[in-house]
């Protein structure tokens, strides 16, 4: 045999391609292919020999000693899958032995010998063959050796597809063995959900569903840990952004995009992000300057900011610190990004600071009647200044005029909170009652 295999080689490597058509790339081509063949070849690694023929006849379909290659490495990767079948036959594991066959087959389909040998042994199996499975299947699962029970009831169905016991019986089986194996992962899933990690919790309820993809149950339990991881991502990046650190904040918002990418408000708050790191990429500074330029930025990257308050925030920061850079950078970018809503506010008046001209302003909204411009006065404060008794006074004061009497007491009782001594804003109080 190996001195065959020799004479094939050397009258391979020598002979050349012939065909005209065939270009000086594809000629080199096909003496590399050659060599690698020769190669495989003399090392036994018929497997890998056959694609390299292929190739070489996807060239040159007229190399008449690829051709004479190409059936040889077949037949010798065949060979031990062939040993492996007859085993398989003369020991009675006819299900095995065709599996095998049919492996060959894909192997090489035009041998029409294997299809004759499959369709043969499957007659073999007769009625009883059958029923000894079902009888060690029964055994197996009295034994609790649900592995083997599920192996023999796959050896009837692959003989016999329209076994219905054999597959209300494997079914039972399968699933009485998922119960068992994912039981252990619902439990971890369980331990890190009280442990707020939410990732190993996915990846057990993943595991799963690996082990049985109709778990519909491990299918909720993931989308509700996401939106529980996604509740804390939010929260996390939210709280960095109004803590000054922006360029952690955007980094935050790209790893929700990845969890949630049709979040359309995520992607304005990155744009948002993209736009405050050009001018400052953080703020940490403590200081009335720096509270105020934080929140100018909170208001300009919040998808649900209040966009007024952001440039009455960059007004005052000025005010506080003319000469800080950062605070000039922050509230000329905010008055040319907003340059419509700039046009709705009254500006800085003299020397007045930005809080007293707009309690004053709301003060005189009220006298004058136009109370909802009173309410945007007094808000934009009570958002720069939340412990401002006089901002939720007269808030409240608008509403009342309004008629809204429990947004009035809402707000009355918040100044209350910070002044429960305040007599006028009790009696305000019993006035909603």
């Amino acid at each position: 045999m190996k001195s065959a295999i020799s004479v094939f080689m050397m009258i391979f490597l020598l002979t050349s391609v012939s065909v005209e058509a065939i270009s000086q790339k594809q000629l080199e081509r096909v003496e590399e292919l050659k060599k690698e063949a020769v190669e495989l070849l003399r090392h036994k690694e018929f497997d890998k020999a056959v694609p390299v023929l292929n190739e070489i006849l996807s060239i040159d379909p007229f190399e008449k000693t690829a051709k004479r290659y190409l059936m040889l490495a077949r037949q010798q990767s065949m060979e031990p899958f062939c040993k492996e079948a007859a085993t398989a036959f003369m020991h009675d594991d006819y299900a095995r032995a065709i599996d095998i066959w049919e492996k060959i087959l894909r192997m090489n389909p035009d041998d029409y010998r294997f299809s004759r040998l499959i369709e043969i042994t499957k007659n073999l199996i007769s009625d009883k063959a059958i029923n000894d499975m079902y009888v060690h299947a029964d055994e197996f699962l009295k034994k609790g050796d649900k592995k083997s029970a599920i192996n023999e009831l796959e050896k009837i169905l692959f003989v016999k597809p329209s076994e219905r016991r054999a597959r209300e019986m494997l079914a039972t089986a399968r699933q009485s063995t998922s119960d068992i194996r994912t039981k252990k992962h619902y439990k971890r899933a369980e331990k890190y959900m009280k442990q707020k990690k939410y990732d190993l919790a996915i990846e057990e309820w993943n595991k799963i569903l690996e082990i049985d993809e109709t778990q519909q149950e491990a299918k909720r339990f993931i989308a509700s840990a996401i939106r529980a991881k996604l509740k804390v991502q939010y929260a996390r990046a939210r709280r960095l952004y109004e803590k000054g650190d922006y360029l952690s904040a955007r980094d935050h918002y790209y790893k929700i995009m990845v969890d949630n990418p049709t979040d359309t408000n995520v992607k304005s708050i990155i744009s948002n992000l993209d736009e405050t790191v050009k001018i400052v990429s953080r703020l940490s500074r403590k200081g009335k300057t720096f509270d105020m330029m934080r929140m100018a930025l909170k208001n300009h990257i919040a998808a649900e900011g209040n966009r007024k308050a952001a440039i009455v925030a960059a007004w005052y920061a000025v005010q506080l610190d003319p000469m800080n850079s950062t605070a000039l950078a922050i509230k000329n970018f905010l008055e040319h990004k907003y340059v419509a809503i700039l046009n709705t506010l009254e500006p800085p008046i003299g020397d007045m600071n930005i809080i007293d001209q707009y309690l004053f302003a709301a003060l005189n909204n009220i006298y004058e009647g136009r109370y909802d411009r009173a309410i945007e006065e007094s808000t934009i404060v009570i958002e720069l200044q939340s412990d401002n008794v006089l901002a939720w006074k007269r808030l409240g004061s608008a509403y009342f005029a309004l008629g809204r009497k429990d947004k009035a007491r809402k707000a009355w009782k918040k100044a209350l909170k910070l002044a429960p001594d305040d007599a006028e804003l009790k009696r305000f109080i019993r006035q909603t009652k």
